[in-house]
């Protein structure tokens, strides 16, 4: 009887004729590099044509497998580009693509950040559970990681965890934490998610779990990158799904009045309309509707990033920017990166790319009959973008270094 009730674990969801995933898509652009990713190939070698205003450049990306993705690199900033993509000589796909303009001045670190890893979680979906066979690497932590190593290789310089760490705040999930940080290179800061505070019985507590890892001194807490200023604020409210973070309105602005650009780094989304239009509940209107204009008369060079609601989604605020970034561990599967000029901003979120994680986020999409491989990722807009700030600041930062102080 448990074998029969495994295998009807593993069958596809059904799924609508219209929410097919592309074969191939052009996922992330920066200025001058591209992420590529596929899937349903039969394997081969795969390579591409890009064809630049100055001719065309073969490039060869090696052998693949049935998914995954890969960075093409030598694209022009500001340009539109084709590219033909071919599988041992093949063509199977052509793709236009228009890489973002090149920011000026020069840069001041590249951040890389993660939400909603839900280590402990088993399975995935609202009616039929999606999961995987016994005896693999839980996808939670498996796809955390490949996040992780891919952000330290792409030249992370400090990692920041957007909450949701856990799946319901139990000890084991915390040492599976601890067993991904192993994994981490460079500094770490994180605020924790409505999961990590469910406060189901057996949980420990959130706050003094971060606070044990040195990760979260407080529910403010402000850090000098050399130019620019990471805010990481705990929006929870012990319990319940949705945040707040009106209750910080004072510590927020000191915060953010530091007289270079800041970054505010939370778990839960604000609601741009006075009423929930999605799921799950994010920050009320009213809780922002005095907060949000005193940010940003405090600092008009503000950007707010949260996690939460599982989908890649930007929107400009005023002289701002809020983004929403997507979880690591379902469909799209995802991780930011986030390069800091002394002009402006490049937010360009890429997919996990090592193939189990791709071929389960991919598996992932079904959810909702694929409604939800259809609404997560958002738009390419929604990931890769620029955003100047409103004048030029100096870099403090040291040559070569995060110069990280809490």
């Amino acid at each position: 009887m448990a074998s029969a009730k495994n295998s009807a674990r593993q069958r596809a969801a059904p799924t609508l004729p219209f929410t097919a995933l592309p074969p191939t898509e052009v996922f992330a652009v920066e200025d001058t590099v591209v992420q590529f990713t596929w899937r349903s190939l039969s394997g081969g070698s795969l390579g591409c044509k890009v064809h630049h205003r100055s001719g065309m450049e073969a490039i060869e990306l090696g052998d693949v497998g049935a998914c995954g993705a890969v960075d093409i690199e030598g694209f022009v900033a500001g340009t539109e580009t084709t590219i033909d993509v071919e599988v041992d000589g093949r063509p199977i796909a052509q793709h236009e693509v228009s890489t973002l303009d090149a920011l000026a001045g020069p840069p001041i670190a590249k951040i890389a950040t993660v939400s909603d890893l839900h280590l402990g979680a088993d399975g995935f979906g609202l009616i039929r559970q999606l999961r995987e066979p016994n005896g693999v690497e839980p996808y939670p932590l498996r796809c955390a990681k490949a996040a992780v190593r891919e952000a330290q290789a792409w030249g992370a310089e400090l990692l920041v965890i957007k909450g949701d760490i856990t799946e319901l705040g139990m000890p084991d999930e915390w040492d599976l934490f601890d067993e991904l940080l192993d994994d981490v290179h460079i500094p770490v800061l994180a605020v924790p998610g409505n999961h990590d505070t469910a406060a189901k019985r057996g949980a420990l507590d959130a706050a003094t779990e971060l606070r044990r890892r040195n990760l979260f001194p407080e529910p403010v807490a402000a850090t000098d990158i050399g130019g620019v200023t990471l805010v990481m604020a705990d929006s929870t409210v012990p319990g319940r799904n949705h945040g707040r973070l009106g209750r910080s309105a004072e510590q927020l602005a000191q915060a953010v009045d530091c007289g270079q650009p800041a970054i505010i780094f939370t778990h839960h989304h604000l609601e741009p309309r006075t009423y929930p239009t999605i799921w799950p509940p994010g920050i009320r209107k009213s809780d922002t509707a005095d907060l949000l204009p005193a940010l940003f008369e405090a600092n008009p060079d503000l950007v707010i990033s949260s996690g939460h609601t599982h989908r890649n989604r930007a929107y400009r605020h005023a002289t701002g920017l809020i983004t929403e970034v997507s979880a690591t561990k379902d469909y799209p599967g995802v991780w930011a990166g986030y390069t800091i000029h002394t002009s402006g901003l490049r937010q360009a979120v890429r997919r996990v790319a090592e193939p189990t994680c791709a071929a389960w986020n991919d598996r992932t999409h079904a959810v909702v009959g694929g409604i939800w491989g259809r609404w997560s990722p958002g738009r390419i807009t929604d990931r890769s973008l620029n955003h100047a700030w409103t004048r030029t600041y100096p870099s403090t930062k040291p040559t070569g270094q995060v110069a990280a102080s809490n």
